[in-house]
């Protein structure tokens, strides 16, 4: 096998680990929406038992891989006996109708001091998102900083990412790699630990807790993988009284801001 075969297969290893990894954060992605039939059906069949068999090899072995391989065939094993309607209840009860207190799906509910750092944190969300062309989706209706939106935004630098290396060079793909480590260490990587910590504790057990670990140690492994440290948060840093205090409008007015910073 000359050079050019080698470098093709490693190619090839590297975009089909890029890809798993993308879609594991669609399926979590996913799974923190209001349960329904059709977007759950992720978890089903061969395609989900491909995905958990291609993730093992994105990683290095350890606890935080063994623990989250065993996690992601308890949430199939819980999913292919539940019943939607008592998913959603589940859900209901954990997430609430307004933002919980307990576990709020929302970045902005963790660490900021005051109502205006909270406007500039989704502001600067808001601009990763611009960066790369991307906006909210008028169908699910959620905040920039929702647990969903900010797992979807990862899971499509991860895509785009693999579809650079193919298409377009090393120097695309390095933009997306960057975005990826600059995101988790300034967003994600900071309030998703602790996320995954409370949606597990209030869950109990069954299907919630389940994706709860697979989010723990998914997203160490990936911040491991990545090599990205960051402060992550703790529970002193759950601002309840921004929760309570923060209006809406002045919440949608980071949707207005057009300045990027350095992003």
């Amino acid at each position: 096998m000359n050079n050019s075969d080698l470098q093709e297969t490693d190619q090839v290893a590297e975009v089909g680990n890029l890809l798993a990894r993308s879609a594991l954060y669609q399926v979590l992605s996913t799974c923190y929406l209001f349960p329904e039939e059709k977007k759950l059906s992720v978890l089903e069949g061969e395609d989900f038992n491909e995905l958990v068999d291609k993730i093992k090899g994105c990683y290095t072995e350890s606890d935080s891989l063994t623990a989250m391989l065993e996690s992601l065939k308890n949430v199939q094993e819980f999913y292919s006996t539940a019943d939607i309607e008592k998913l959603q209840r589940i859900y209901n009860r954990i997430v609430g109708h307004t933002i919980s207190k307990d576990c709020p799906l929302y970045e902005g509910q963790y660490g900021a001091a005051h109502v205006f750092q909270q406007v500039q944190d989704l502001a600067d969300i808001q601009g990763f998102y611009r960066a790369f062309g991307l906006d909210i989706s008028e169908e699910e209706k959620e905040r920039c900083d929702h647990i969903s939106v900010e797992l979807e935004f990862l899971q499509f630098l991860l895509y785009k990412q693999a579809y650079a290396i193919e298409n377009h060079g090393n120097e695309e793909a390095e933009i997306c790699l960057d975005a990826q480590k600059k995101f988790l260490k300034e967003h994600a990587g900071k309030w998703i630990p602790l996320f995954a910590l409370l949606f597990g504790r209030k869950s109990i057990d069954g299907f919630y807790f389940a994706i709860s670990e697979v989010m723990k140690e998914f997203i160490k492994l990936e911040m491991d993988l990545l090599g990205v440290q960051t402060e992550t948060f703790t529970e002193s840093d759950l601002n309840q009284d921004v929760v309570a205090g923060a209006p809406d409008e002045c919440l949608s007015c980071a949707s207005s801001v057009d300045e990027m910073g350095d992003n």
